[in-house]
C-alpha cells in the first residue's frame, strides 16, 4: 500500500546538490493508528522505512526497492497525538557500480530526531 496521501501528505520538497528534503504532515486519522496502539497511537517502524523508500523514489523519479537495511535507529516515538509535521532528509544518495543506491536519511521534527537510516536500495 502506498503511504503517500494515506499516512502522510507532502507539504514541500527541496533538492540541493543531488540530495532531497521533504516536509510532511502525518494523518492521525489513518486506520493503522487504531490498532498500533489503541489509546496510545505510534507510527510503526515499518511505515517509517516505507515512507523513506517512497520519498527516495520521488526524489529520483523512479521506483526503488529496499535491498538491505544496514542500520535503522528509532530514536523517538512518532505519535500522531504529539507530532503532526515531519522532515525527511536524505543526507547521502550514492549510486554504486552495480546500480544500487547507498542512502542515509533521517526523520526529524522540531528539535527531535526520530529515525536515522542507512540502507541500500535498488
Amino acid at each position: 500500500m502506498k503511504l503517500q496521501d494515506n499516512l502522510f501528505t507532502i507539504l514541500s520538497q527541496q533538492e540541493t546538490e543531488g540530495l532531497a528534503t521533504f516536509q510532511l504532515r502525518i494523518h492521525p486519522e489513518w486506520p493503522i493508528y487504531e490498532a498500533h496502539f489503541p489509546g496510545h497511537p505510534i507510527t510503526p517502524g515499518v511505515c517509517i522505512v516505507q515512507m523513506v523508500q517512497e520519498l527516495l523514489g520521488l526524489a529520483l523519479h523512479r521506483n526503488v526497492t529496499l535491498r538491505k537495511a544496514k542500520n535503522v535507529k528509532y530514536l523517538a516515538i512518532i505519535s500522531p497525538d504529539e507530532v503532526s509535521d515531519l522532515t525527511v532528509s536524505f543526507t547521502k544518495i550514492e549510486e554504486q557500480p552495480d546500480g544500487s543506491l547507498k542512502v542515509q536519511a533521517q526523520v526529524t521534527g522540531s528539535e527531535t530526531t526520530y529515525t536515522k537510516l542507512s540502507a541500500t536500495f535498488a
